[in-house]
């Protein structure tokens, strides 16, 4: 009996025991989630807050070796607040003091490389506008120096004040850097080791894409989009040209965004033997800037430029025309001819489009009984004696800027 009670007790302590750890493993208290633990976690600025202390006595000190212009104390001290109180509000403050200290120095590219760093820790910063002002004051010296050219062409518009800029009027460069974007800079130590122009270009764009509200983000676009005109890629000009129009209707570049976008536009036009929408495009921005701008000092260049699509349009389905008739099919080659001289009836090309028209054998045309009524309208101009038309051919409506030389094509 005694052996049964004392089994039946440790059963019973075993089996309380059992319960028990059981309970404990499924209990659920203590535990969060990754939803709780991140709601819970201490916040970037919050820890910039927490060593605020320490960190505000170095910024302090930086800026005072910043005054007196000790730029080399300001730059170890802001680097290293920057680097141990990063993504903080101290830190953010660091890294704005050490670019401010590479541009007083002036060592540009540095500059550029911590305004740069400065938007990627910190989208949001608090110091996107004198920033950008100074990416500007960057981009527009290095671009002074490669292209003297542009000089004349660089204008700020925005009727905000510039970040005072107290370094000297750059003179233009003839380094071989600049020439050649491979070579490295060895010489100037306020322009980067490679390719100058495309870093001014950078800086222009870190300003669109950063503070695209700002008052200087018109200035990058424009800057931007006349610099590619410049080299003649008209097709990164186009582009720029184009956000303009979309983006800034209250800058003032948007007329310009249109004249100069429509011209960059026709540039980019290739020949009739190439796809034609930028010739529709470039005519369609020239006839709404007509609209949009009544008293603009363009028109009458605008309206010639008209003229030159004009013909340019004409010279491409003419040159359809031909492609046909080199094929063998004088049904396209009729109905070419025929809508030629539906839209194009006062130049060149539609007069030779009749007299091609009098030369279809009707007998291909069968099933066509429109364009066999419409050949029987067309009077008979050709001399038999020799197959030539007996009058001059059709005046083209041409212009100093789109001539049609003897062999009837259109220069632009």
């Amino acid at each position: 009996m005694l052996i049964l009670s004392c089994a039946a007790m440790l059963f019973s302590g075993c089996q309380a025991f059992s319960n028990s750890s059981l309970s404990a493993l499924s209990s659920t208290k203590g535990i969060r989630g990754p939803l709780e633990r991140s709601l819970s976690a201490e916040t970037p600025l919050e820890a910039g807050q927490r060593y605020s202390e320490e960190a505000q006595r170095l910024v302090e000190t930086a800026q005072t070796r910043f005054d007196a212009k000790d730029y080399e104390a300001a730059e170890k001290i802001y680097k290293k607040v920057a680097k141990k109180y990063k993504e903080s509000s101290v830190g953010e403050q660091a890294q704005f003091g050490l670019a401010e200290t590479y541009y007083a120095n002036g060592e540009l590219a540095k500059a550029q490389d911590a305004y740069d760093q400065l938007f990627v820790d910190y989208p949001s910063t608090r110091y996107v506008e004198p920033a950008s002002r100074r990416l500007f004051a960057i981009a527009r010296r290095w671009m002074e120096i490669s292209d003297p050219v542009a000089k004349s062409e660089i204008r700020q518009v925005s009727s905000e004040t510039a970040v005072p800029d107290s370094s000297k009027p750059v003179a233009p460069s003839n380094a071989p850097s600049l020439k050649y974007r491979i070579l490295p800079n060895f010489t100037d130590s306020s322009r980067p080791m490679f390719d100058t122009q495309g870093r001014a270009l950078q800086a222009l764009k870190a300003i669109w894409m950063n503070d695209p509200t700002g008052p200087l983000a018109d200035d990058a676009l424009m800057l931007t989009a006349t610099y590619h005109q410049r080299r003649k890629n008209y097709v990164e000009a186009d582009r720029y040209y184009k956000i303009l129009r979309e983006e800034y209707p209250d800058s003032p570049h948007f007329e310009k965004a249109y004249l100069l976008g429509s011209h960059v536009k026709l540039m980019s036009y290739q020949g009739s033997y190439y796809e034609g929408g930028d010739l529709e495009a470039a005519a369609k921005l020239k006839e709404q800037s007509l609209h949009l701008f009544p008293a603009s000092e363009q028109r009458g260049a605008v309206r010639e430029d008209l003229q030159k699509i004009y013909l340019l349009q004409a010279q491409r389905a003419w040159d359809k025309v031909q492609y046909a008739q080199r094929k063998g099919r004088p049904r396209a080659v009729a109905i070419g001819c025929i809508q030629l001289i539906a839209d194009f009836p006062d130049t060149k090309f539609a007069a030779e489009a009749r007299n091609l028209l009098g030369t279809i054998d009707p007998a291909t045309l069968d099933g066509l009984p429109e364009i066999e009524e419409y050949l029987k309208t067309i009077p008979n101009t050709r001399d038999p004696r020799n197959g030539q038309g007996s009058g001059p051919p059709t005046r083209s409506v041409s212009d100093s800027r789109a001539e049609e030389p003897a062999g009837g094509r259109v220069r632009l």
